[in-house]
Parts: C-alpha cells; sequence; structure tokens
C-alpha cells in the first residue's frame, strides 16, 4: 500500500484512508485519496516522511526537473509552516462525476476542464495525466509543477473542502489520467 510505510504510524495511516472500504474503488484511488488526507492531517510528517524522498523521472527534460525542484521546495516550505486540517471524506456523488469526466477524458482531446459529455458542476476540480499510482498522482497534484496559481495544491489542502470524489484510469495520450472533485 505505501512505499514508505516505515515511517507512518499505523492510526495515522488509519486516520487518512478514508475511502479505504469503498468495494467499487480501485487500490489507486483510494492511495491517492489516503496520501491527500496524510498532508491534510499530517503536514510536517509527510514533508519529512514523502516529500523530502520523493523525485520525479530523471528522464524528463532538465528544464522540467529545475521546475519540478523549484516547486517541491516550495510545497515543503509550505508544510512546514502548514497546520493539519480535516482529512476528506468520500462523497459518491462527487466520485460519480470524477468518474464521468475521467472516462470522457480518456478517449478525446480536450481543454483542461472542458466537459462536453458530462454535465457541468460546481465542484473544484483536479486533473492529473500521466501518473500510474495514487502516491503519484498526490504528489504530482500537491507539487503542482509548473502551475503558477497553484491551483491543485490549493484545492487538496484547502481547509474548507471536506469531501473528495476521485476517479483514476487510462487515457489515450498519456496511459493515466486521473479527476479529483472536492466540496465543502
Amino acid at each position: 500500500m505505501l512505499s514508505r510505510a516505515q515511517g507512518w504510524k499505523q492510526k495515522q495511516l488509519d486516520s487518512a484512508a478514508t475511502a479505504a472500504n469503498i468495494a467499487y474503488l480501485s487500490q489507486t484511488e483510494k492511495d491517492a485519496i489516503m496520501y491527500i488526507n496524510l498532508c491534510r492531517l499530517f503536514p510536517k510528517d509527510f514533508e519529512h516522511i514523502e516529500l523530502s524522498q520523493y523525485e520525479t523521472d530523471p528522464a524528463y527534460e532538465a528544464s522540467y526537473l529545475k521546475m519540478f525542484a523549484e516547486y517541491k521546495k516550495s510545497l515543503q516550505q509550505d508544510l512546514l509552516k502548514r497546520v493539519a486540517v480535516a482529512a476528506l471524506v468520500f462523497d459518491e456523488v462527487l466520485y460519480k462525476d470524477a468518474k464521468c469526466y475521467s472516462t470522457e477524458i480518456s478517449k478525446a482531446d480536450r481543454k483542461p476542464h472542458e466537459r462536453k459529455d458530462c454535465p457541468p458542476s460546481n465542484y473544484a476540480e483536479c486533473l492529473s495525466y500521466g501518473q500510474s499510482t495514487g502516491q503519484d498522482i498526490a504528489m504530482q497534484l500537491l507539487i503542482d509543477a509548473g502551475v503558477t496559481s497553484l491551483g491543485h495544491r490549493i484545492n487538496c489542502l484547502n481547509k474548507e473542502y471536506h469531501k473528495i470524489g476521485l476517479s483514476a484510469g487510462e487515457h489515450f495520450e498519456w496511459k493515466y489520467c486521473a479527476v479529483a472533485e472536492f466540496i465543502w
């Protein structure tokens, strides 16, 4: 389940695994939610246990690797000052919306957040591309490399949001994609 589980106490893992008993979620989806919650609940521990050791694929272009390092450092600084917020709880309505949209974008080229087949929503939404594990999905959203607004990070850590729906699947170009929806 966790590659670095030895650094987490079982009580911490249990409190973050709010979607662990949802039978129809994939392990990737459950893990992504858990990693986001670990960051929300235990920001300083998350920085030490997960983020400090986390690296991206070294085969990326040098410009991306530099940008990744800068955004990772900004997240590290943020987490060291951040106070804990409540874990996100799984919401089936949000999941169905995320599932609709992850299925839609898996098959067709779309601009970000451009829905054609799925109904419009008023949820905070994050998209992840190219990540196959729950940890990598969560880290991509939290580090938010190249997103100057840090919108994904803000959504994941926003204390006003209490519910999450997350759907991960295949993508025609990036091999994998995930959609996360948040609401209060």
